[in-house]
């Protein structure tokens, strides 16, 4: 608990009044030798010299013990008439009232210089401890986390046992974190802190009674409080409350400047999830009015015309009607997929899947939609499983293969890849259309891209969430330009692949 340095001599505790002796008597001895051949003079300067350095070693209150025995040595044995205390002549008296006050001063001085040599080494102490409890702290992030670790800090370093109290957001009831965890802390003062925003306890003026030290984190709607259970003795010196006080000053800036962070990343993420919607909701007002326009005046033109059409004609409106609900439908399970992956704590439902069937169903649902197309793939047996939500991985594969039979030229002819990378397997997704647009390829993965102008056809979405689903499975997906087409290329890790035991 107490951080001061121990002073010369301290550790003698009471022999140290002993000890006040020796600088007298060492004079005296040493006077003795020297007063055939000095003056009184000169043996006063002797016993200042012994005095100076009983001031050094000693306390203030032994060191001056010492100065007095020294005025009193020199004048029993050497003053005239000696051996005795009384004194033969005025000038005498000078000498002795000027010895008496130079060692007195100089013991002040000595005391003065060696509390302030103390002061700056507690000054650095307590720094050194104000640094160390940030660096503990800063290497955590969560709030709790924050006040174990200042908890534990402050049980190691100040010996005694601690606990720091957390204010709740929205219940205002306290949380405890206590280093040791079974230590006998009290709710009530910490309550009391935090509503009053004083300290209480041992050297404070309220409840100085009770055997504990409790201080909020600040004045002003404190964020939790300190507390330290002391021994049975007396109160703490002021300048150790005050080192307490800044000790939970820190532990309150650090909880409440995480607090302060969390608090804006949550608004930063409801801010993004807001702009979200209001772009899901902008492209559904504007992506699904085409095919529902066509849709409306497909059925409007069978219920009218539909009994005097030709056969020809009205299968092949309907095929038109089919191939609209479907644009529909695909588009909406991806405007659902983009939205359910833009929440900042989406969770995946993954399991271990063979990636050969994720890829043929994905195949298939595109044939069935593009039966003119030409979708040739390629799968090698013995590929690793990947740990995937199969539908959604399927989805994203399916967009790609979508992709490429819509630019892939007439008519499209798709070649479909699996095989195996450094990090997992991979899936490139081939076509022998016109190519990508100009243009950096990694930006055709941002959402709306056809929108703004990016390859014909399709929502804008397609692309994007293939990045997201494939981000979302830990892989990464890239595009370049082939001659003549393009392809697209997922990589997704695998599991490892298990050691096979020689024997």
């Amino acid at each position: 608990m107490n951080t001061r340095p121990p002073a010369p001599l301290q550790s003698l505790g009471r022999f140290a009044w002993v000890a006040a002796w020796v600088p007298a008597a060492a004079a005296t001895a040493a006077s003795a030798v020297l007063d055939p051949a000095m003056s009184v003079a000169g043996l006063a300067m002797v016993y200042l010299v012994a005095a100076v350095a009983g001031a050094v070693v000693l306390a203030m209150g032994p060191a001056a013990l010492a100065a007095l025995l020294c005025v009193v040595a020199l004048n029993y044995f050497f003053v005239p008439p000696r051996r005795s205390l009384s004194v033969d002549g005025p000038e005498y008296w000078w000498l002795l009232a000027s010895l008496l006050g130079l060692t007195l001063g100089l013991n002040a001085l000595v005391a003065r210089l060696r509390e302030r040599r103390q002061q700056a080494e507690r000054g650095q102490v307590q720094a050194a401890e104000l640094h160390a409890l940030g660096e503990a702290m800063a290497l955590t992030r969560d709030h709790h986390a924050m006040a174990r670790a200042a908890a534990a800090f402050l049980h190691g370093t100040l010996d005694l046992p601690c606990a720091v109290f957390l204010t709740q957001d929205t219940e205002g009831a306290l949380t405890r974190e206590a280093a040791p965890a079974d230590g006998a802390f009290q709710r009530q003062p910490a309550e009391w802190a935090i509503a009053n925003g004083r300290p209480l306890g041992r050297g404070c003026l309220d409840w100085p009674e009770l055997p504990l030290w409790c201080a909020p984190f600040s004045r002003h709607r404190p964020a939790g409080a300190v507390q330290l259970l002391l021994p049975a003795r007396a109160a703490p010196p002021a300048d150790t409350v005050a080192h307490w006080h800044a000790l939970a000053r820190q532990v309150g800036l650090a909880v409440e400047r995480e607090r302060a962070a969390a608090a804006a990343a949550r608004a930063e993420q409801a801010a993004s999830a807001e702009a979200a919607r209001n772009t899901l909701l902008a492209s559904l007002s504007h992506d699904l009015r085409t095919p529902l326009a066509g849709i409306v005046g497909t059925a409007s033109l069978l219920r009218i015309r539909g009994d005097d059409m030709p056969g020809l004609e009205r299968q092949r409106l309907l095929g038109s009607l089919e191939d609209e609900a479907l644009d529909m439908a695909s588009m909406a399970d991806n405007i659902l997929q983009v939205a359910r992956l833009s929440q900042p704590l989406a969770q995946l439902g993954l399991r271990w899947e063979s990636i050969e069937d994720v890829l043929g169903a994905a195949v298939a649902r595109v044939r069935r939609r593009w039966p003119q197309a030409s979708i040739q793939l390629r799968a090698p047996h013995g590929l690793p499983p990947v740990q995937a939500e199969a539908g959604l991985l399927a989805q994203a594969i399916a967009n790609l293969v979508d992709n490429a039979v819509r630019h892939g030229g007439s008519p499209p002819r798709i070649a479909v890849q699996l095989g195996k990378s450094r990090e997992g397997v991979f899936i490139a997704v081939r076509d022998h259309g016109t190519g990508l647009p100009p243009g950096d390829p990694a930006k055709l993965f941002a959402r709306w891209r056809s929108a703004a102008g990016g390859r014909a056809g399709g929502t804008g979405l397609g692309l994007a969430i293939c990045q997201l689903c494939v981000q979302a499975h830990g892989g990464r997906i890239t595009a370049k330009r082939c001659e003549p087409g393009a392809e697209f290329r997922v990589d997704l890790p695998a599991a490892a692949v298990p050691v096979q035991d020689p024997a």
